[in-house]
């Protein structure tokens, strides 16, 4: 059996039919073989047996390795469309987050253009900057004492930059799970595809 990996499956059937062949042909050849019969009729006998067992192993054999073929045919198919879904997307993400960070990018120029103008007559109070701080760390913020009286050194263009690049930085994330969302879908239908 070892043998059988290293040959084709068409030279196999050949063969398995030789020896069927020649052990039908010798089992009634060996009736008329006087003396020897009793030699040639265990031969004959021995090569049916392995002509049938051959056979039979290939016919098994035969459509397990036509299926074996046909899924890796799937399955290079599948590699072949999740490398595209995997491309486009990963262009969609990085698209969509260089446009974000443009956008970005543009309302801190606006900040630094126009709203530090006011950083003069707008004060923040410390309770106003201990909340921003307090949500951005998910956390409640003092309602009362010493942190949240009295006036901010931190002007209101510091803090307004700080917001945009945050609600930058949620988008570009979004962006991303949004798109990471879209590859599962699609590698999902790839694979139920191969089914």
């Amino acid at each position: 059996m070892f043998l059988l990996n290293f040959v084709s499956t068409t030279t196999l059937f050949w063969v398995a039919h030789a020896i069927l062949a020649v052990g039908i042909v010798g089992y009634f050849a060996s009736n008329v073989a006087g003396v020897y019969k009793y030699i040639a009729k265990p031969l004959a006998i021995a090569l049916i047996v392995a002509g049938a067992f051959l056979e039979g192993n290939l016919y098994g054999t035969s459509g397990y390795l036509a299926k074996v073929k046909e899924m890796e045919e799937k399955i290079e198919q599948a590699k072949q469309q999740s490398a595209q879904v995997n491309t486009a997307i990963r262009t969609k993400i990085v698209e969509r987050v260089k446009v974000v960070k443009e956008n970005t990018n543009a309302n801190v120029r606006v900040v630094e253009k126009v709203v530090t103008k006011y950083d003069n007559i707008c004060t923040l109070s410390n309770a106003a900057i201990s909340v921003h701080n307090s949500a951005s760390q998910n956390a409640v913020a003092p309602s009362s004492g010493p942190a949240v009286e009295g006036t901010s050194d931190v002007k209101a263009s510091e803090l307004i930059r700080t917001v945009t690049e945050n609600y930058g930085t949620y988008y570009q994330m979004r962006e991303q799970l949004l798109g990471w969302q879209q590859w599962y879908k699609e590698q999902r239908k790839i694979y139920e595809g191969m089914k």
